[in-house]
């Protein structure tokens, strides 16, 4: 298979924190072995970028607070807490208003193909695949829309069942709601999220402070596993449409053109 040399396309240091992935670059192999790996998905306006801000301490990128997207590519900064390395991986919210959820998609899946593949060229190093998968999403939404509910299909097609353990499903901006509407909100949400929390998704609610966003991230220990996404277009060669993931959405055009590149067809 055609190997994809990592290359570290931003070396921005602010404090302890360093960028080490912008666009579609892999992060260095040793990170990857070495640190637990968290990806923090989730829908616009659930403040993914905030969530990652806060675990960093970095300064809060502008909007990063606010409900609108603030990150098109996949980002992943790396840091570290009590004594232990940790890589945050900061992706497009799957329905930004600036990307098609198919973009978003191709974004998300693209880091994660290539993730998977530099660590497979050695696995003697360590332990592969991800910690954790964050996937946040705000209490405050009205409703549940059409591109909320693909968007829960799509995180239990990329994730697997198998990996299941490794994800939290994590309510935001608590702080803008009465605690008797959250419990309302979420029980509501129960019907949509029901088939993730059988296959062993856990819920989390995240109260807006670094403390609260280390409790969730610390709660998933140190263990890896492989999401089903990066199996089937990685070690089975699968096309897009015949994953678990693409039955339930269709990327931007190019994305098919783009998996055969990928592996030099």
């Amino acid at each position: 298979m055609p190997t994809r040399a990592p290359v570290l396309m931003s070396a921005i240091t602010r404090d302890d924190v360093v960028i080490l992935y912008v666009a579609a670059s892999p992060v260095t192999p040793s990170s990857l072995y070495n640190s637990r790996v968290y990806s923090v998905m989730g829908e616009t306006r659930s403040r993914i970028s905030h969530f990652i801000d806060l675990l960093a301490e970095m300064q809060p990128q502008e909007g990063a607070e606010g409900l609108s997207s603030n990150t098109e590519d996949v980002c992943a900064y790396e840091c570290f807490h009590n004594g232990q390395q940790f890589i945050l991986v900061d992706t497009p919210g799957l329905n930004n208003g600036k990307q098609l959820q198919g973009a978003a998609c191709r974004t998300i899946v693209t880091w994660l193909m290539d993730m998977y593949a530099t660590q497979r060229q050695n696995t003697a190093s360590g332990p592969i695949g991800l910690t954790g998968v964050i996937y946040t999403h705000s209490i405050t939404n009205e409703g549940m829309s059409a591109a909320d509910v693909q968007s829960f299909k799509l995180l239990r097609g990329l994730c697997g069942d198998e990996a299941a353990d490794r994800v939290r499903l994590v309510t935001t901006v608590l702080d803008d709601v009465d605690k008797s509407e959250v419990v309302e909100v979420e029980g509501a949400l129960r019907t949509h999220w029901q088939s993730l929390f059988d296959a062993g998704v856990s819920p989390e609610r995240f109260n807006n402070t670094s403390a609260g966003a280390w409790e969730i991230i610390e709660g998933l220990e140190n263990t890896k596993k492989v999401l089903l996404v990066q199996e089937e277009l990685v070690d089975r060669r699968m096309g897009w449409e015949e994953t678990t993931a693409g039955k339930h959405i269709r990327p931007d055009p190019g994305w098919f053109d783009w998996i055969k590149s990928w592996w030099g067809f």
